[in-house]
């Protein structure tokens, strides 16, 4: 191959350059998997820090579409709380609910089954599995209610509600941060089937895009003259965040064990180098030529152990998170990959200085096989 890249008249010193990284394979191996190492951590440690990012900045990704809570007095009937609320020009959607404790069969623990919407305006579930709730019986569950009953979705479940009991269809699996993940979620109308006098007791409030939780609830709660209770909806995120402390240092010792690394490989390359340099001075190579293979060796060794942290540490970081979140109960399909420009950043470090006409390899004496040692 290299010969083949020489007749195609390719610069000689990118061409010995790459021979010179992968020509001898156990060695390059080896060297190759002490810099992907570090590099494949750092991907899992920038995974979980957009992870935990994802959960803050788009939280209605994750099963927290709604930012407010909405619980009125019993003086206040359905349509004065709606009017109200939609009085509020940072309120952009409500939600009428109910949330109450059910049974299901062979367990002696409550779950708990929501009535959330309706089939005109549906509630934004995020499914990570399936199709939304949008007809009759149709429901929508969470990880954790599915391993406690063993099902998958397409299956019908019995529930009991008091003495009452209520047959539904999962048809999708939705992200539920909240209760372990024991949920299953349907329309208002469907609940309402069963107990036509059923009201809501709830309100989930979407807001606009920059608006303040905390301001807009109390903005409601004076213009209700305190009828009615408005609470933030709570995010897990908000215990994560000394999590990102410790994934910022994670980074910075992975980072330098990395840079130890790619100085090691550098030592190598250039104690290696001292026995070739008779020959591609016999060639006719240039000082900064030889210098030129000595960088592009080097250059080639990090950029394939950048492609292969990459390319493993990726779908590595989405299993743990993923598996994580299944044990939890919240589900798989919340893990988040870094961005591809924080990718580019781990491959491009910046520049390290290598500068041909001062950095000459043809004078390799005893500073340079100190250096090598040294390092």
């Amino acid at each position: 191959l290299a010969r083949g890249a020489l007749g195609l008249r390719l610069p000689s010193a990118l061409v010995l350059g790459w021979h010179k990284a992968f020509s001898r394979r156990p060695r390059s191996l080896a060297t190759l998997a002490r810099l992907a190492l570090p590099l494949l951590l750092i991907v899992v440690a920038m995974s979980a820090w957009t992870t935990i990012d994802r959960f803050q900045t788009r939280p209605d990704q994750i099963g927290l579409a709604a930012a407010l809570t909405v619980r009125a007095d019993e003086t206040l009937t359905d349509p004065d709380v709606r009017a109200l609320l939609a009085r509020n020009p940072q309120v952009d959607a409500v939600h009428p609910g109910v949330e109450v404790a059910a049974l299901v069969p062979g367990q002696t623990g409550t779950i708990a089954l929501r009535g959330l919407g309706t089939y005109e305006d549906p509630y934004p579930f995020s499914l990570a599995e399936g199709r939304p709730a949008r007809g009759p019986d149709e429901a929508v569950a969470g990880q954790g209610l599915l391993d406690l009953l063993d099902v998958r979705v397409g299956d019908w479940v019995r529930i009991t509600v008091g003495a009452q009991p209520q047959i539904l269809h999962i048809v999708g699996r939705s992200i539920e941060p909240e209760n372990g993940g024991r949920v299953i979620s349907t329309s208002l109308d469907t609940l309402r089937e069963n107990d036509p006098g059923l009201g809501p007791a709830l309100y989930q409030l979407q807001l606009r895009p920059g608006a303040d939780p905390q301001r807009v609830a109390a903005e409601l709660t004076e213009a209700a003259h305190g009828d009615i209770s408005v609470h933030a909806v709570p995010n897990p995120a908000d215990g994560l965040s000394p999590l990102r402390g410790v994934v910022v240092g994670l980074i910075a010792v992975l980072a330098l064990i990395g840079l130890i690394e790619l100085l090691t490989a550098i030592g190598g390359t250039v104690r290696e180098g001292e026995r070739d340099l008779l020959a591609l001075k016999a060639i006719g190579l240039t000082p900064r030529q030889i210098t030129a293979v000595t960088v592009t060796a080097t250059g080639c060794t990090a950029l394939a152990a950048v492609l292969v942290a990459a390319a493993l540490g990726v779908p590595l970081a989405h299993w743990l998170i993923d598996a994580q979140g299944r044990s939890s109960g919240i589900g798989a399909g919340i893990a988040l990959g870094p961005s591809p420009g924080l990718l580019l950043l781990l491959g491009n470090p910046g520049d390290h200085g290598v500068d041909a006409d001062r950095f000459d390899v043809t004078r390799l004496g005893k500073e340079h096989l100190a250096f090598g040692h040294g390092v």
